[in-house]
Order: structure tokens, then C-alpha cells, then sequence
């Protein structure tokens, strides 16, 4: 980097990934595809110095499941890179080799909305039970539990008339 990063610098440089907003002062917002995401965190990282991982947040559409990528770096301003996946298939590639954090929020995402992450050497449960059912995600707007079904520790049972 050779000039301090603003938000105008910062859109310059991200726009070649899709569509840059401004939402608030010291917060801007990238949304891309899934197949450019690892290019735009290497260039957020290398260019303009976006060095650590907030969080990866994740947000059920009701047609899609999106992806939002917080990274921050020493000038305080805050990029959240976005991408949507298709609810029937939603897969990505993992960020965890850029963002060695990520890993853990990819299989906490993934326990309870369902997204895979490939790539992701360890995609074991970490949030739910390892008996929890495998094609159930409980932070889906349409997910609703079974009557007759054991949820690791806590039983539903169905009740008269149901």
C-alpha cells in the first residue's frame, strides 16, 4: 500500500468483485460470488490491509443462505465481503486457508444452516450433538422440529391430538 486506505480507495480497488457500498462511515460492502471470494479476501488482505477476521455472519433469505466475510485492519475500517448461496445446494469453498480462523466458523455455520465449506479439512460437529440428524439445520427459517425425533439430550415427544 502506498497511499492510506479510504473508503473511496477501498472502492476503487474492490469493485472488480461486484457491487461496493458504503453503509456506514467506517464500514463498506462487497457482494461477489462464491468463486471470487478467495480473490477478493487476498486482495482486501494484500491491498488494503484487511489482516484479521471479525466473524462470518450468515443470514437465511428465504431463497438464498448469504454469507458475509467481516474483516478489519489497523486503519479501523471494517469490509464485509458478501456472497449467496443456493438454499437447495449451498456450497462454497472454504476460506480457512486465507483466514485460519474461519474454520471454525464454517463448521458452526455448517452445523446449523447446512452450508459446505469444501476444502475444509475438518468439517466435524461442533455446535450440535453427533447423533443430531444430518439434513436438519435448526437457524433455518423453515426448520421445525420432529415430533418424533431424538435431538441429543432433549427429547420431543409428540403430544395427544398433534
Amino acid at each position: 500500500m502506498t497511499r492510506p486506505v479510504t473508503v473511496e480507495t477501498i472502492t476503487e480497488r474492490m469493485k472488480e468483485f461486484g457491487v461496493v457500498e458504503q453503509v456506514r462511515k467506517n464500514r463498506i460492502r462487497v457482494k461477489t460470488v462464491p468463486d471470487r471470494i478467495h480473490d477478493a479476501i487476498t486482495t482486501s488482505q494484500a491491498m488494503l490491509g484487511f489482516d484479521r477476521l471479525i466473524t462470518i455472519s450468515t443470514v437465511d433469505n428465504g431463497e438464498t443462505l448469504e454469507l458475509l466475510y467481516h474483516l478489519i485492519g489497523s486503519h479501523r475500517i471494517i469490509i464485509s465481503l458478501s456472497i449467496e448461496l443456493p438454499r437447495d445446494k449451498p456450497v462454497t469453498p472454504t476460506v480457512s486457508d486465507l483466514l485460519l480462523p474461519a474454520g471454525i466458523y464454517e463448521r458452526q455455520i455448517h452445523d446449523l444452516f447446512g452450508i459446505t465449506f469444501e476444502g475444509n479439512p475438518n468439517m466435524k460437529k461442533i455446535i450440535l450433538n453427533e447423533d443430531w440428524p444430518g439434513d436438519e439445520f435448526p437457524l433455518r427459517k423453515d426448520w421445525t422440529p420432529g415430533p418424533d425425533v431424538f435431538y441429543g439430550g432433549i427429547r420431543v415427544e409428540k403430544r395427544e391430538g398433534s
